[in-house]
């Protein structure tokens, strides 16, 4: 997933990934729920380690981290700027999934942000498919996606190293499908091209645009992405607000009183947005939502075509002529009937003037010190920093899970310090260097039996095994955990009532076959992880813990399942 934002934990752990990943329960604030909400979703977590990515731009205020600091062990965030200046600000989700025996890659390409803003205080665009991966990867297929591609690799090598390598796993799934029909990506990569001209296939000869924030064009930029698109200036129709309207926010809404001079000097028509725009019947009244939506509509001769995109309408995010894009950016066309932002507004008259930022944009030189990283393989904490200022030293903060905090000095673009407390582990990294300032989350490296050492903090020490092992089952066909489940849990739990001699003979036989079914589940798991090393690791490691969990449990029936699954676990060795 990218994101421009850092992404929002608490947004992540309350609501989008237990949504994603089906749990069982919802977040709670009632203790015996919270505490099996947070037993599931470590354990999911913990199963898709090193395969939950989120890319943004680098976050440069100082955050606060007391809100579920631990996430990040679980979902990696990196950010851009590792070869070369960058800004984050597309919106891709990737989901590979599983759906009855078959693999499918669900992609979505939006304006929104991994923030609680995002989805709660905005109205948002997006572009979703779903996708069969039905066949080998190849590179007919691959070419298939066209910017796409590129976008990717261009992204994870920004990202850094360990992104690379991650965002690659997303290139070869994309060589097992088509792009969808009539489907073309539109994508700026920081330092290229003008992603303008990619528009010009196109050949529009009018365009409407909505978009919240509008670039410092001046006339020169202006013309060239004009020419890049390959459609005159006073074909533009762009559509905004009026002063008064509810969206009339500088942090929200943004055009400057130089920029609307170019505009209208170049004859660039602005059509205005209603009071209460309502674009899809969807949009109710009494919804204070304001757009953060980016939508171009390209009208040609014969044809319509919509844009779905993260770009905001600048020469930051576009590029312009020979001026290279800042930003990465990614959006879809797509040939539609709808006309929607077409029919939005009239030109404006004297009664209906365009609202306007108060202030006019600060200008101001690019920070020296451009990326940082962090990661920790469980034996020592490598930094990696990249500055454009090679003389100033860049010291490095490293706060821990408890709270205490190491400094040290990063000489060059490298440190590495010593660690292997999995009780204490490196949560976020500050860089400062002179008046700048990055901070980095802890990208986690740990192999599974190191990284299953540390526990949540959201969760009972003594409940802590319990809750693990009980969820293990549970994702390989056991029992579904309930408070009962879990000792110690519910404390008014019933009293556990011994069966009749002649029932145990039953019993061990109902309990045979409960574990026989985790023990198939779990050899399809290994299975299906074979092609991929990262997910084979820790299926294997998950066999080694059902193991030990049933050679704890006394019968005949543990022992047959401790056999069998120490005898495919040696087999797979």
């Amino acid at each position: 997933m990218t994101s421009f934002e850092p992404p929002d934990a608490g947004l992540l752990v309350e609501h989008l990934l237990p949504s994603l990943l089906g749990l069982n329960r919802l977040f709670s604030q009632e203790m015996q729920e919270r505490t099996l909400f947070f037993g599931e979703l470590s354990t999911e977590l913990e199963a898709l380690h090193g395969r939950l990515n989120v890319i943004s731009s680098p976050a440069r205020e100082e955050r606060d981290v007391c809100q579920y600091p631990w996430l990040w062990r679980y979902v990696s965030h990196f950010t851009v700027g590792a070869n070369s200046r960058a800004v984050q600000h597309a919106k891709l989700w990737a989901f590979h999934w599983q759906v009855d025996g078959a693999e499918v890659l669900e992609l979505h390409v939006s304006s929104t942000n991994l923030t609680a803003s995002a989805f709660k205080g905005q109205v948002q665009a997006g572009w979703r498919a779903i996708l069969d991966l039905c066949h080998p990867p190849s590179e007919g297929r691959r070419r298939t996606w066209g910017n796409l591609v590129p976008f990717l690799d261009a992204l994870g090598v920004s990202a850094g190293t360990v992104a690379s390598d991650r965002v690659q796993r997303l290139v070869r799934l994309l060589g097992c499908v088509q792009c969808p029909a009539e489907t073309t990506f539109i994508a700026s990569i920081p330092g290229t091209t003008s992603a303008a001209r990619q528009l010009k296939q196109f050949e529009p000869s009018q365009m409407h645009m909505l978009a919240p924030t509008i670039g410092e064009w001046n006339d020169g930029t202006l013309m060239n992405w004009s020419k890049d698109v390959g459609v005159d200036p006073s074909k533009l129709r762009l559509k905004w607000i009026p002063e008064g309207h509810s969206w009339a926010n500088p942090n929200w809404w943004s055009l400057s009183k130089s920029a609307l001079k170019v505009l209208a000097n170049r004859s660039v028509r602005l059509d205005c947005l209603q009071p209460k725009p309502r674009f899809i019947a969807e949009h109710q009244d009494g919804d204070n939502r304001w757009s953060h939506a980016k939508l171009y509509l390209i009208v040609s001769r014969r044809r319509r075509y919509l844009l779905v995109t993260s770009a905001n309408w600048s020469a930051s995010a576009w590029g312009a002529g020979k001026l290279p894009p800042r930003n990465f950016e990614l959006g879809v066309v797509f040939e539609t009937n709808w006309r929607g932002l077409e029919d939005v507004g009239q030109k404006f008259v004297a009664s209906s003037v365009p609202y306007c930022s108060c202030t006019e944009p600060r200008t101001s030189d690019d920070p020296q010190l451009q990326w940082v990283e962090a990661t920790w393989d469980g034996k020592h904490i490598e930094l990696h920093a990249r500055s454009a200022d090679d003389t100033t030293l860049i010291d490095a903060t490293i706060r821990f899970s408890d709270g205490t905090q190491k400094q040290i000095s990063v000489i060059g673009r490298f440190a590495i310090c010593p660690w292997n407390d999995a009780q204490r582990t490196p949560i976020v990294v500050r860089f400062t260097q002179a008046y700048d300032a990055l901070e980095a989350d802890v990208i986690d490296l740990r192999v599974p039996s190191e990284f299953s050492k540390t526990s949540l903090p959201e969760i009972d020490p003594d409940l802590a095994t319990a809750l693990r092992e009980a969820f293990l089952l549970q994702r390989y066909g056991g029992p579904v955990v309930d408070v009962d489940s879990i000792p110690g849990l519910n404390s008014a739990s019933r009293p556990v009532v011994a069966a009749p001699s002649a029932d145990y003979s039953v019993q061990e036989w109902v309990d045979a076959r409960a574990a026989f079914r985790v023990i198939d589940r779990w050899c399809h798991a290994l299975d299906e992880a074979k092609a991929e090393l990262t997910l084979l690791d820790r299926v294997r490691w998950d066999g080694q813990e059902l193991c030990r969990l049933y050679a704890r449990r006394e019968g005949p029936a543990a022992g047959l399942v401790v056999e069998e699954l120490g005898w495919r676990i040696e087999e797979e060795a």
